[in-house]
């Protein structure tokens, strides 16, 4: 028996006195965050290598105020492992100068708080969080997806001024039956995916409307003064305009890759490097509209699709249950292979979106193209590695 954690997320909206115990609930959290990356920020290699971290009943006891908050003990403890995740990330990727823990904010958007020591009753449709914050009230339609039983923890969330509950399980997820399709994908930038089969699969219209509804409000944020009771709305207006496009291309991208793994028992597609086919172009790249290069627009529209975020859903799908999913070097030369001959057309150009096998003369159409061959290479790894 193989157990996945699945979470499950469950809007909620808190009386006005709740509401406050959970604000002071996250200032808590935030405190006690930011103690540790104040004790980190004394460390220095050579002079002070091992700093001194505070504990929970170090700071309880530092500070009186912390013993009389509602906010779990066992929340702060998680606060703690959330910091050292981020020093552990920090160290692992020091040579970037990236990633260094930064003190959380009363300013942020998202405001959250763990429990991994959950009550595991349910009082018909309300969830009880603690003696002092009371309970949940769970609409119908928002009911659990799984045994209360098997619930881990549970964290509350405050987005944008949207409280949420957010549940996690343990659930023995059983293989899907056998399918029988076999495919290879290629993305890209003018369709986010083409399926050896020959379609082509774009996000829906509703997407690029969400984009312009952010790109308006950004406008807005740029003419407000900074610091003014305005600019702060107007953030707000902006963040929840981000959240919104955000969640909507994770639920486009949640059914689409389940319908992959529902309908094929075997994927191929491309390894994928977006950090290096985004990296800033040369100073010397060909201009275009507003004095942008060419590769800039680019490197938009790659992060704009959220590729790695798709190929993780369809990672961890496979894998639940019981598909195949292999990847093909990303060196392989999958659009100027041609799919019928296996001539190489060594001068193919990325604005060609057609080409003719100069050996068999083929017309090929480049992206179902490449898809063809993704399948093919990856078929042939899978029979090497079996």
């Amino acid at each position: 028996m193989t157990m996945r954690k699945v979470a499950q997320r469950i809007p909620f909206t808190p009386s006005r006195t709740q509401a406050a115990l959970l604000e002071r609930c996250f200032g808590d959290r935030r405190f006690a965050y930011n103690q540790q990356v104040e004790a980190f920020n004394a460390y220095d290699r050579e002079t002070n290598p091992n700093p001194e971290y505070p504990n929970v009943t170090g700071m309880k006891n530092a500070n009186g105020w912390l013993r009389d908050s509602p906010i779990p003990s066992n929340a702060l403890s998680n606060a703690i492992m959330d910091f050292r995740k981020a020093r552990s990330a920090y160290f692992r990727k020091a040579q970037y100068g990236k990633h260094r823990p930064r003190f959380a904010s009363r300013n942020d958007n998202i405001q959250s708080f763990r429990n991994t020591m959950p009550i595991r009753r349910m009082d018909g449709n309300r969830y009880p969080l603690s003696r002092k914050l009371g309970s949940v009230r769970i609409r119908k339609r928002d009911r659990l997806r799984y045994p209360i039983e098997n619930l881990s923890s549970w964290t509350v969330k405050r987005e944008n001024r949207t409280y949420c509950l957010v549940l996690l399980f343990d659930v023995d997820i059983q293989p899907k039956t056998r399918a029988e399709g076999r495919i290879g994908i290629d993305l890209g930038v003018k369709d986010l995916l083409t399926l050896s089969t020959g379609e082509k699969i774009d996000y829906p219209n509703r997407l690029r409307r969400l984009e312009e509804d952010v790109k308006r409000e950004q406008r807005k944020l740029s003419r407000r003064t900074k610091g003014s009771n305005n600019y702060r709305r107007q953030r707000a207006i902006v963040a929840k305009a981000y959240a919104k496009l955000r969640h909507y291309r994770d639920n486009f991208q949640h059914q689409l890759s389940h319908r992959l793994i529902e309908e094929n028992q075997f994927i191929g597609m491309e390894t994928l490097m977006v950090r290096n086919m985004t990296r800033k172009a040369k100073k010397n790249a060909e201009g275009i509209r507003n004095g942008q290069s060419r590769k800039r627009a680019m490197n938009r529209s790659i992060l704009r699709d959220g590729w790695s975020g798709l190929v993780d859903k369809l990672s961890y799908k496979a894998e639940w249950y019981g598909r195949i999913l292999v990847q093909v070097d990303r060196f392989y030369p999958s659009s100027k292979l041609c799919h019928d001959c296996g001539h190489k057309y060594k001068g193919l150009r990325l604005s060609e979106r057609e080409w003719v096998c100069e050996r068999c003369g083929i017309p090929h159409d480049r992206d179902v193209n490449a898809a063809l061959n993704i399948r093919d290479e990856a078929l042939r790894l899978s029979r090497e590695k079996a």
